[in-house]
């Protein structure tokens, strides 16, 4: 799983902020293991440019985002995408890093991408989608940044 965003994210900050929502993060195997009820719902971020991630995840980011994306925040966890104990925090993590910039893009790498709301959290493609390419997209784009 990816969060991709346009905007710098500051890898301190983010930690920061999961700290605050209740999350331990630990220095651990090149990343940030975070997790709130110990090994078991742990997810492991690291921060970085997107240059190493596959060109689709890249090129759909940077359809939703309108930029293309300059920081990546990649999470390795155990189990399947949306299936897993550790879901929960990676969506947590996915919040934190919208907190921190105007506009993020969740990437599943099972091929799905959402846009990201501090708040509400995920907005699948059925919601976007019905938007995309006509002049409402500016008013959904106002309403989901709070605008």
């Amino acid at each position: 799983m990816t969060v991709l965003t346009a905007g710098h994210v500051d890898q301190r900050r983010l930690e920061r902020r999961l700290v605050r929502a209740g999350y331990t993060a630990v220095a651990e195997g090149g990343g940030l293991r975070v997790s709130r009820h110990g090994r078991w719902d742990a997810a492991t971020m690291t921060v970085s440019r997107p240059a190493g991630l596959p060109r689709d995840t890249v090129d759909g980011a940077r359809l939703l985002l309108g930029l293309a994306p300059r920081t990546a925040v990649r999470c390795r966890f155990e189990g399947g995408v949306r299936s897993s104990d550790s879901w929960p925090t990676v969506l947590d993590i996915a919040r934190a890093v919208a907190a921190e910039v105007p506009l993020a893009v969740l990437d599943d790498h099972a091929g799905t991408r959402y846009l990201v709301h501090p708040s509400r959290g995920l907005v699948g493609p059925e919601e976007y989608e019905r938007v995309r390419g006509r002049a409402a997209t500016t008013d959904f784009l106002r309403r989901f940044l709070g605008g």
